[in-house]
């Protein structure tokens, strides 16, 4: 029996076992305070509800309805306005149209991304590149914690764990369509659909479509692109499709999205041509059935089914040439059983996950030194966890996980959290855990997509994962009603990170590479009245990695050392106005640039603003947004990984001025 066979004689065995209805915690989450936190639920760390002001980490509850007044269209919108992370556009990697930098450190291919608790990322490790392309329509809540989460996850939860939390159609029957044009071509729709059909039976769905051309280079960026050979052409379009269905405790699944871009600039400006160079599929098939065994203890079965594939009409790595059959595909099939005591101040979950992995690169090459790979192997996982309320104001977090990969040595990742409530206004927390991140066979076999041409590195068959220690200390403060404060410091210690051990003929991917970053947030949230609020945030981040050549430890590069972050927000009548701003400075550039050879560059100072409108009418509402990106226009850059170019290129543009407007109606 093949994988897709198993999978769904499994969703055929589990529906004759459905028994009664689903239950999903809401929680909504606006300017609150430290007391009212306890009301807010958060599953991404633990798998488990938690409230909000017990959380052992540093993590951020985004409720629908400031989503709605925000006007935030898809995921990557929250990332840019959260603190610790940063998000630059038109990406000097292959595999992303945005880079994600979390605490000083490429992020892409080290966050877990869940919708409603199941994983959507490649199965096989390849870095993320559709967090542009998430729609937020059909979202209750997203929940980001930040930290190691591999003893709950297992692989590539490393710095942080992003859930989307659906509705599930059973306490609405509603429509919502979004529609949304701007400048750039851009022209965008969402749907999102939820029925309950009966006390049994709900469903929903979720749809969107974008299409833009992104960044006029030529025009915006003259200086750099001006005698460019062609006209470079940077479309991007994307499209989503999300579909759940409860019927009694049995939930399915199934979501998928495609991203079709054109990006890395600073790879091969030169010589685009309009053929899409990154075009991947991601698709996720999920059943799940609970049952509750007595009033404390539950029971919950799952399995999934999990493809990534690129599209042989991508140009990544054959010479930006289509068409040549040289797609990659990667599939996993998940199975789970988990087994939760729940009981007040205790709350206990253990459970196992058996995944059987299979990478295939369709290469028709018929080259000899090119071997044609395919590769199959499994993981077995054992984990446990506990969240324990010593007292009333006293809460610790301990789990452990063990992943059993055929590939390599069985690996180990505990993490250790609390929170303390030292009195009605001030809260203490920390955390200290370790994660990894297995190799993909991306990696181990880098040669597998193109014609043989060591230049890019030659395979490596004994790559070990790579591992991160995350420790996080800090506080939580609200010296007086409508204020709260809030500091901590980290880091972030990695070993065994996979690097190039030499950019000539001769390298090949190893465990050669060490990383240390650290340092310090601050948040400070103000409720001036009813209808004004602001927060602002500073975050410092410091440290060292291994350079390219490795003879050397230099300062992080691609992200900054200073960064601040500020929303203000004022509603008036049916009106919102949102005021966005983010500064960054102090980026470290690459030793290999060579006008800047390692040293810092100053960033600057980015301003979005939008205007919410809403309108009941009779039974449905009707909402217009109107946004701008880069309010100013500023020509800004980022620091390019390399300077291939000759020197011309030493700096990566970013998006100027965008405007949109969103038109939205609920009935």
């Amino acid at each position: 029996m093949n994988i897709k066979s198993f999978f769904w004689l499994f969703i055929l065995i589990q529906t004759v076992h459905a028994e009664s209805k689903n239950y999903e915690p809401e929680a909504e989450f606006m300017d609150v305070s430290l007391e009212e936190l306890a009301d807010v639920n958060i599953t991404s760390i633990t798998k488990m509800a938690m409230p909000l002001n017990k959380s052992p980490v540093t993590a951020y509850v985004i409720s629908q309805d400031e989503i709605s007044r925000k006007g935030y269209r898809f995921l990557t919108d929250i990332l840019k306005n959260t603190p610790e992370f940063y998000v630059t556009n038109l990406a000097q990697t292959e595999k992303a149209v945005n880079e994600i930098y979390i605490r000083g450190i490429f992020a892409n291919n080290k966050i877990t991304v869940l919708v409603d608790g199941n994983k959507i990322k490649a199965p096989t490790g390849e870095p993320s590149t559709f967090y542009n392309a998430l729609p937020l329509i059909g979202v209750k809540q997203v929940e980001i914690s930040l930290g190691s989460s591999s003893s709950v996850y297992g692989a590539d939860a490393m710095l942080a764990t992003i859930n989307l939390v659906t509705n599930t159609g059973s306490h609405l029957d509603t429509v919502k369509i979004k529609a949304t044009g701007g400048t750039a071509d851009t022209a965008e729709v969402q749907v999102n659909a939820e029925k309950q059909i009966n006390d049994d039976i709900n469903v929903s769905l979720t749809g969107s479509f974008h299409h833009s051309v992104q960044e006029n280079l030529r025009k915006n960026y003259p200086e750099i692109y001006g005698n460019a050979v062609v006209d470079l052409d940077l479309t991007e379009q994307n499209s989503n499709l999300y579909f759940k269905a409860n019927y009694q405790k049995l939930v399915f699944s199934y979501f998928r999205t495609q991203t079709k871009n054109n990006n890395a600039l600073s790879f091969t400006p030169k010589f685009y041509s309009g053929v899409p160079i990154w075009e991947p599929t991601n698709q996720t098939a999920n059943v799940s059935y609970k049952s509750d065994l007595n009033p404390f203890w539950q029971a919950k079965s799952s399995l999934s089914y999990e493809s990534t594939e690129l599209s042989k009409a991508s140009s990544y790595r054959t010479g930006l040439a289509p068409n040549q059959d040289m797609t990659w595909f990667g599939e996993a099939l998940r199975f789970s059983e988990t087994l939760a005591y729940l009981k007040g101040d205790i709350n206990w979950l253990s459970g196992i996950e058996v995944s059987a992995m299979n990478s295939l690169p369709r290469n028709q090459y018929d080259v000899p030194t090119l071997p044609k790979y395919h590769l199959r192997y499994q993981n077995y996982a054992v984990y446990t966890q506990l969240n324990y309320d010593v007292t009333e104001t006293f809460a610790l977090n301990g789990s452990l996980r063990m992943d059993a990969d055929s590939r390599y040595s069985p690996v180990f990742n505990p993490r250790f959290g609390f929170s303390w409530q030292a009195m009605t206004e001030l809260r203490f927390f920390g955390s200290i855990g370790t994660s990894y991140l297995a190799p993909a066979p991306s990696s181990m076999y880098e040669t597998w997509n193109m014609p043989s041409d060591p230049a890019y590195g030659r395979p490596n068959l004994n790559l070990r994962p790579e591992k991160t220690m995350t420790t996080e200390l800090g506080f939580n403060v609200e010296p007086f009603k409508g204020n709260s404060f809030k500091m901590s410091g980290f880091f972030t210690d990695g070993k065994d990170l996979i690097r190039l051990t030499n950019i000539g003929n001769l390298g090949f991917w190893d465990n050669i590479a060490t990383s240390q970053t650290y340092g310090f947030q601050i948040v400070e949230r103000q409720t001036f009245t009813r209808d004004l609020s602001a927060d602002v945030s500073y975050t410092l981040t410091q440290g060292q990695q291994d350079a390219e050549k490795l003879n050397s430890m230099v300062n992080i590069t691609n992200s900054p050392e200073h960064m601040i972050k500020s929303n203000l927000l004022y509603a008036w009548d049916k009106f919102t106005f949102r005021f966005t701003g983010r500064w960054f400075d102090d980026i470290g550039t690459h030793e290999s640039n060579k006008i800047y050879q390692g040293d810092q560059m100053h960033g600057t100072a980015i301003f979005d603003s939008n205007i919410h409108y809403v309108q009941p009418i009779q039974s449905a509402e009707f909402s217009v947004d109107l946004g701008v990106n880069n309010l100013l226009d500023t020509k800004y850059y980022v620091v390019p990984l390399y300077d291939n170019f000759g020197g011309s290129l030493s700096a990566q543009p970013q998006e100027t001025r965008r405007v949109y407007l969103t038109v939205g109606l609920t009935y």
